[in-house]
C-alpha cells in the first residue's frame, strides 16, 4: 500500500481577498498618522534651525549697533522696513518684500508681493483665519517666509512679563501648507538684546495656546513657539 500523502492546505481566493482588503484597511489608518508624525518633526527641526539662523544675525545686528536692539530701527512703525533691511543684510534671501510707506517701505507689504500668505490663507492653531498687514517681509534661500512688525525704537512696547522692540512670523514651510500658527508658522519678539520665542516669558502660555485639536479662542498657537524650541 502506498503511503497516504499530507494534503496541502492552502488560502481559498475568498480567503486571500479578505486578508488584502484587511491590509488595506490598516494601511490607510496607519500611514497618515505615520506620516503625519514625521512631518511635525521635520517643521520643529527646521524651526530649531531657523531660530538659530535668526539668532545669530540679530547678534550681528546689535554688533553694528553697539551690542543693543535699542534705536538700530528708528521711526517706530516705520522703522519695519529698517528692521527688514537689516536682517536681509546678514542672511541668504531670495525675495526682498518691500512694505507701504507707513511702515518706511516704497513697496504693497510683504503678502501683496510674495513673502507672506495673504490675509485668510493662514490660520491660528484653533483653526481661525489670521489677518496680514502691509508690512515688509523676506523669502530666504532655505525657502523661510518672514513677516515684520516693527514697534517701538526704544524697545518699549510693554507685553506681559517682558518689553520689546517688535515682533516677526517666520513659516519654515515656505508657500507649503498647513500654514498655521504653532504648525509651520512661529512668532519672535525683539527685545533689546536678543529674539524670544513667543511663550518664553509669561506671555502665550503654551498650555493654554499650544494644545492640539482644541478648538478654544485661547488657542492660538502661539506659545507653541517657546514649547517645541525648548522640548
Amino acid at each position: 500500500m502506498c503511503p497516504k500523502t499530507a494534503k496541502n492546505k492552502g488560502f481559498t481566493l475568498a480567503e486571500t481577498l479578505i486578508v488584502i482588503a484587511i491590509i488595506g484597511i490598516i494601511a490607510s489608518i496607519v500611514t497618515p498618522m505615520l506620516f503625519g508624525t514625521t512631518s511635525d518633526a521635520e517643521l520643529k527641526a527646521k524651526w530649531k534651525k531657523s531660530f538659530s539662523d535668526l539668532s545669530q544675525a540679530t547678534m550681528m545686528i546689535m554688533a553694528d549697533n553697539g551690542g543693543t536692539l535699542v534705536g538700530a530701527f528708528p521711526g517706530d512703525a516705520a522703522g519695519s522696513e529698517d528692521l527688514k533691511n537689516a536682517f536681509a543684510s546678514k542672511l541668504n534671501i531670495i525675495k526682498d518684500c518691500s512694505g507701504t510707506s507707513g511702515y518706511g517701505g516704497t513697496g504693497s507689504g510683504a503678502s501683496a508681493e510674495g513673502c507672506w500668505h495673504e490675509s485668510g490663507s493662514w490660520f491660528f492653531l484653533n483653526g481661525t483665519t489670521s489677518s496680514t498687514s502691509t508690512t515688509p517681509g523676506l523669502i530666504l534661500n532655505n525657502g523661510n517666509f518672514i513677516y515684520f512688525i516693527f514697534e517701538k525704537s526704544d524697545c518699549s512696547r510693554t507685553v506681559t512679563g517682558f518689553n520689546r522692540c517688535g515682533v516677526f512670523y517666520i513659516d519654515v514651510n515656505g508657500a507649503k501648507k498647513p500654514n498655521i500658527i504653532g504648525k509651520d508658522i512661529f512668532e519672535v519678539n525683539i527685545i533689546e538684546n536678543t529674539i524670544i520665542p513667543h511663550g518664553a516669558k509669561g506671555n502665550e502660555d503654551p498650555d493654554i495656546t499650544c494644545v492640539e485639536g482644541s478648538t478654544s479662542s485661547s488657542n492660538t498657537g502661539r506659545g507653541c513657539s517657546a514649547k517645541y524650541l525648548y522640548e
